[in-house]
């Protein structure tokens, strides 16, 4: 039993699995493009004319069009942070191996003339 409540991953309850940030980002993006494209959908159909229920429907279908729309942006931007931070950290690998690279070669000269320093 004690196995399993570690095996669900930290923050879950009861069965639940633990939500990732970008799990989360994705849910808010999707949430907004819902609200823009109903809202955007059904003020411009009720600004030509459209009677409530056709207006609403239109704005339905809005909603789902733009939550697709939103939700592939998001994906999109959080991929492309994904590998600005995998180049960062890989940049960050090289300049530190040549940080390494350049106090040894110091050392190295230090150590390989020690009558010269006298």
């Amino acid at each position: 039993m004690a196995k399993d409540k570690g095996a669900k991953g930290k923050g879950a309850k009861d069965g639940e699995a633990a939500v990732t940030p970008m799990e989360e980002w994705v849910a808010r993006a999707r949430g907004l493009g819902l609200v823009i494209g109903f809202i955007v959908s059904f003020y411009v159909c009720r600004g030509q004319g459209f009677p409530l229920a056709d207006a609403v429907l239109r704005g339905l279908l809005g909603a789902a069009v733009l939550s697709v729309v939103s939700w592939w942006s998001a994906l999109l931007v959080i991929q492309a942070l994904m590998r600005a931070a995998a180049a960062q950290s890989q940049r960050e690998a090289e300049q530190a191996a040549a940080l390494r690279r350049q106090a040894d070669e110091v050392v190295s000269r230090r150590g390989a003339a020690p009558d010269e320093a006298g």
